[in-house]
């Protein structure tokens, strides 16, 4: 069984994307899919989420708190299902999406993989959204906290096994389910810092990060006709805690993590070190430098003698 994650929040493209990722499934009745439906008064949950295979935690846009607080909740409702998929509410697939995520997971060769990318880019309303290319992400500079600024690119490479990776996209992650234990969302983080912390979260943990060698999936970008969680959570349209309250918090959270601080459930893990990771990706925190060899984009790990170290 594959558990999904989709955090919502006023998504009228919420029914297409799972209308969708039914239809391409080559196993659709192994899929169980769990939904933070965060919503107005005017919106209504598609109608087939109201079947056996879906859970919907029912949340007022108004009592919403991010992102990363949705993707939490969620998780609190694995059932110990094989795999965990965490997806956004606005993709789109490529045909027997499930079994091409299996048959990856299985050829990256790791006991722990962990599977992402950032989808392709699609606009609805423009074709059908299937993407047609495999990508990567790519360095691209730090934050002023100290986390990493990413990009997406395209794998130009011809490869016939999944590429290392560096980094990860929250809006697709694809890891046994014992990632859910082990990576447990932190549900005061808002949404920036949120990609670096699970990338050193589930490193550190002794996952094997990769990105897909073949397309799975698309995504929007624009956010084009869809409210966001920042323009609703204002102290001017009646809600008790601004987004940016929040954002600062977990800005401060993901600071924190870059210094080892945290214990508990969200800290980082002890099978390997933040070391471990910087010398993996090619990457200084505290010196805010990476390799020429990460900014070319090349896959990891980083050999020894992998280009001079540049500020970044």
């Amino acid at each position: 069984m594959i558990f999904v994650s989709i955090a919502a929040y006023r998504d009228p493209q919420l029914a297409s994307t799972i209308s969708d990722c039914l239809e391409k499934a080559r196993r659709p009745q192994q899929l169980r899919f769990c939904i933070c439906w965060q919503h107005g008064d005017d919106e209504r949950l598609p109608e087939l989420c109201h079947g056996e295979q879906f859970t919907v935690l029912d949340i007022p846009f108004e009592q919403s708190k991010g992102v990363c607080w949705a993707r939490a909740v969620i998780m609190d409702l694995w059932d110990g299902e094989d795999w965990y998929l965490q997806l956004d509410s606005h993709h789109r697939f490529v045909p027997d999406w499930d079994v091409t995520l299996l048959q990856q997971a299985s050829a990256t060769g790791s006991a722990k993989p962990v599977l992402s990318t950032f989808g392709s880019p699609f606009s609805p309303g423009e074709g059908d959204g299937t993407p047609r290319r495999a990508t990567r992400i790519e360095f691209n500079g730090f934050y002023p906290e100290g986390d990493i600024m990413e990009r997406g690119g395209w794998i130009t490479e011809a490869s016939t096994r999944p590429i290392r990776a560096r980094f990860v996209s929250a809006h697709f992650i694809f890891a046994p389910g014992s990632f859910v234990d082990d990576v447990a969302y932190d549900p005061d983080l808002y949404y920036l810092g949120e990609e670096t912390s699970i990338a050193l979260r589930a490193f550190t943990h002794g996952y094997d990060l990769f990105h897909p060698c073949v397309p799975v999936l698309s995504h929007e970008y624009t956010r084009a006709n869809r409210p966001r969680h920042w323009d609703d959570h204002l102290r001017s349209k009646g809600v008790t805690v601004e987004w940016s309250e929040r954002n600062a918090l977990g800005r401060a959270r993901v600071t924190h993590l870059l210094a080892e601080a945290p214990a508990g459930r969200h800290a980082l893990g002890t099978e390997r070190t933040l070391r471990d990771y910087e010398e993996y990706a090619g990457i200084s925190f505290e010196q805010r430098r990476v390799q020429e060899y990460t900014r070319r984009h090349l896959e990891p790990p980083n050999p020894t003698g992998a280009g001079e170290w540049v500020q970044a």
